[in-house]
């Protein structure tokens, strides 16, 4: 429990409770902090097609970028969630939201990298391509990381959280706070009991063997094993509208969230970190990602002013969910053509010696995937979004007139 008093010339303090707040308020500030999540994601990346000399254990610490990603969209789903939505309507302005993106995001790194693909791998290439269209990539291990765009099983997981969403959402919101505080518990011993089993199941190895491993490699990037992580961020936003305040600040949340990362960091070359398959990246990130989403999002509703809602990190924020699916593309179309390698195979069997001559190149696949997201927001994603939401996402919940505002889009 926290004071709402405050020293003379401090900002207030909210309340441990406040009165439950009505959904749809926008919160721009989590819209930026998306694209800090695909930023830390891009650089995770770099380590394997454009990697600089000594960042590498750091940049790796960006994968937890999509564990951000899971909770934000818990959130900000049941942030904006009222009363009465069909499901069919919601399961709409979802596939307007995602798919014309994904559809991009699959198909076009398969038609430039086709041609690189190794002899007989033509047909897996595409049939990988089309079940990351169809969404249900992640639910066969061997797909789950293969093809020509290794971020896309990521959205497979989405569809699976957006199928259970409306099934969950008017249940959780109905519980109390206390309920709500013993399922964010539960949740996280699930994350962890998930990757204590596959320790067992599978013993961390110096270098272990990627074959015949379907069940962690399921067990590390399926829905089943990552559901956890968007619950985690319905649970949150649930107990944020029923008028929780989160006793820690941005600055208190983002310190502890730096703690996390400083002790996985210096942790760095423990057998169960030293490859993804083993690491307990998600497990500590994503209830530390949870408080910072609780306070972030507390400052906006307090009416303060912060960097990531400026104009300028809404806009980058907008393009993010465009840059998370092109940006591994755009990355290894300037690497192949540096390198003289034709498929991703060959980064990974043969890893590129670090440089700082490739902060160039990383640089300039930064600008390029950016430019080329804004374009595809503004002319593509955008249009195409809200002429599919017309026609098969319209709500038949009534407006929140204390607000004023448009419900939040979903990031992802």
């Amino acid at each position: 429990m926290t004071s709402s008093a405050s020293r003379p010339g401090s900002p207030p303090v909210p309340p441990a409770t406040a009165p439950a707040t009505p959904p749809g308020t926008r919160l721009n500030s989590l819209t930026g902090l998306r694209w800090v999540a695909a930023l830390a994601v891009f650089l995770n990346h770099l380590t394997t097609l454009l990697p600089l000399p000594h960042t590498d254990a750091v940049f790796a610490l960006g994968a937890s970028g999509v564990t951000f990603f899971f909770v934000l969209s818990g959130f900000v789903l049941t942030w904006t969630y009222l009363e009465g939505d069909r499901a069919g309507a919601f399961y709409g302005r979802r596939f307007a939201r995602i798919w014309p993106v994904l559809a991009v995001g699959a198909l076009l790194p398969l038609l430039l990298q086709l041609p690189g693909v190794p002899d007989g791998e033509t047909d897996r290439a595409v049939l990988m391509a089309v079940s990351a269209v169809l969404l249900f990539q992640a639910w066969v291990p061997s797909w789950i990381l293969g093809g020509t765009s290794p971020v896309t099983w990521s959205l497979a997981c989405e569809a699976f959280f957006y199928a259970l969403f409306p099934f969950i959402a008017k249940a959780t919101l109905r519980r109390s706070l206390r309920w709500l505080a013993g399922a964010a518990v539960v949740l996280v011993l699930i994350g962890w009991g998930i990757k204590v089993w596959l320790w067992e199941a599978y013993p961390p190895q110096a270098r272990p063997s990627f074959t015949g491993m379907d069940g962690l490699i399921f067990g590390v990037y399926s829905p089943i094993a990552r559901v956890w992580e968007f619950l985690l961020g319905v649970v949150a936003a649930a107990a944020v509208r029923k008028g929780w305040r989160s006793p820690l600040g941005t600055g208190a949340a983002t310190g502890v969230l730096a703690a996390g990362l400083l002790v996985l960091w210096l942790l760095r070359d423990e057998t169960w970190r030293a490859f993804v398959v083993y690491d307990a990246l998600g497990q500590v990130t994503a209830p530390l990602y949870a408080l910072v989403v609780v306070a972030v999002a507390q400052r906006d509703l307090s009416g303060r002013s912060s960097w990531l809602s400026t104009r300028p990190m809404v806009f980058l924020g907008e393009w993010s969910y465009a840059f998370y699916l092109l940006h591994f593309t755009v990355l290894f179309e300037i690497a192949s053509a540096v390198f003289d390698r034709k498929s991703l195979i060959e980064f990974y069997m043969v890893p590129v010696e670090a440089s700082w001559s490739n902060a160039g190149w990383a640089l300039l696949a930064l600008v390029i995937t950016t430019a080329l997201c804004a374009l595809l927001y503004r002319f593509y994603e955008r249009p195409l979004e809200l002429w599919l939401r017309v026609r098969i996402g319209r709500r038949n919940a009534p407006r929140v007139e204390s607000t004023g505002l448009e419900p939040q889009r979903n990031p992802v």
